[in-house]
């Protein structure tokens, strides 16, 4: 029996030893833990505001995009392209890059094409960290000077050899484009060397290396 009392004792004892460490803690850390779980409900809260806020404005520039589009397809030229720069310009997202190549093509296919090639330019400026779309800026934008003429043919050969290496996406359209600044700065030996490489390599896309055979039959090689 005394046992029995001994160990009921030493059981309430524990007991308000334990509560007595809780109380402590809870008044040491208590704020600390209340802090942190408000911070976490304030974090997850703010994440799901964020995923909806981003889609619903997905959603819109998404809209935004398809109606610059259609004004595109319908002739209404001057207004898609007003279109398509409110949206690059109000745009966080990807549609703003989609958005600005959409205005530069209907620039260039209204006759715009010196400003054309500078929004090419800004954009290549702009996606300088990004090869894919940085040099696609790059290759339109040499494309539309070389067309267009009066162009700097040092600055153009340094620009072009920069995206021609194999590390780069359009490393083939940047050679095929070199020949052709050499061939219309009057450098014939040099476009032949570059037409020729282009026409000999199999991994030359199939447009590409056709135009650089005839291209170095009309050269005489």
């Amino acid at each position: 029996m005394a046992d029995q009392i001994e160990d009921s004792l030493i059981r309430e004892v524990n007991d308000d030893l334990r509560d007595e460490q809780m109380a402590m803690f809870w008044k040491r850390y208590g704020s600390y833990i209340i802090g942190v779980a408000v911070l976490i409900v304030i974090i997850v809260a703010g994440y799901q505001g964020w995923k909806k806020y981003d889609l619903n404005t997905r959603t819109v520039e998404g809209d935004s995009f398809y109606t610059a589009t259609l004004l595109a397809k319908s002739g209404n030229m001057d207004d898609a392209i007003l279109a398509y720069a409110q949206l690059s310009k109000d745009s966080s997202s990807g549609y703003s890059t989609l958005a600005s190549f959409q205005q530069a093509a209907l620039m260039a296919a209204n006759g715009d094409t010196k400003g054309a090639a500078a929004l090419y330019t800004t954009l290549a400026k702009s996606n300088a960290g990004d090869v894919a779309m940085g040099g696609l800026a790059n290759i339109l934008g040499a494309m539309l000077e070389i067309n267009t003429g009066g162009y700097d043919v040092a600055g153009m050969t340094l620009r072009l050899e920069a995206i021609s290496s194999d590390a780069y996406p359009y490393r083939y359209s940047a050679r095929e484009l070199l020949a052709l600044v050499s061939l219309k700065s009057g450098d014939k030996a040099k476009a032949l060397e570059r037409f020729k490489s282009l026409a000999l390599d199999s991994k030359t896309p199939g447009g590409i290396r056709a135009r650089a055979k005839k291209l170095v039959q009309y050269l005489g090689g």
